[in-house]
């Protein structure tokens, strides 16, 4: 079955920013709409030494999803059309007064990322090395193999009943415990030579 993280996110994360999550969550709901937190955020927190570096990867439209946040709650948003991405920049804003279903919380800004950025699922593909990559909308399993190590390939899903579900399709958690920095494919390196240099 799926492991839940929900009892880890609990112990690890300050209430702040467990609501703010559950805001995300239930807006995603609301749409109809799978999102994930996804990559070094869920590799921290499974080490319990969790940040605030919130990448959501949405099955859908990331830009939608992230311009409707903030007509409800305020920020700002910068939008990148052609990756299909969005950043809520929610730095300065004025406390958030979320409703979780269970209580009415006040959000204090400290316990709030700078920004939140919204990724819709993708693929890439490259034309040759070094290219900009060519992108088309995909599932989320597809998304976390475009990505540089297994053990930042590992999604939490949020919305609904899902919420605190681990997503680990690339063998993510087992590396993690063994200590390995494992890349995706043969051609990793020839697609992105930076990633040598976050392997170190």
């Amino acid at each position: 079955g799926t492991q839940n993280l929900t009892s880890l996110l609990k112990k690890t994360l300050s209430p702040d920013s467990i609501a703010f999550l559950q805001l995300i969550a239930d807006h995603a709901s609301q749409m109809k709409t799978p999102v994930f937190i996804v990559g070094g955020f869920v590799r921290d927190l499974i080490l319990e030494r969790p940040g605030l570096d919130f990448d959501i990867v949405v099955e859908g439209d990331a830009i939608e999803m992230a311009k409707s946040l903030q007509i409800k709650y305020k920020g700002k948003i910068s939008t990148h059309k052609r990756f299909g991405t969005a950043k809520w920049i929610i730095k300065n804003n004025q406390t958030l007064t979320i409703d979780c279903s269970f209580a009415l919380l006040e959000i204090h800004p400290s316990g709030l990322p700078e920004s939140v950025d919204f990724i819709s699922a993708r693929t890439e593909f490259y034309d040759f090395p070094t290219a900009l990559p060519q992108v088309e909308r995909s599932s989320i399993k597809l998304d976390l193999h475009r990505r540089d190590f297994s053990i930042n390939t590992m999604a939490l899903r949020l919305d609904g009943h899902h919420f605190g579900e681990l997503y680990d399709y690339w063998g993510g958690l087992e590396d993690l415990n063994e200590g390995f920095i494992r890349v995706l494919h043969s051609l990793s390196f020839v697609d992105d030579p930076t990633r040598l240099i976050r392997a170190v």
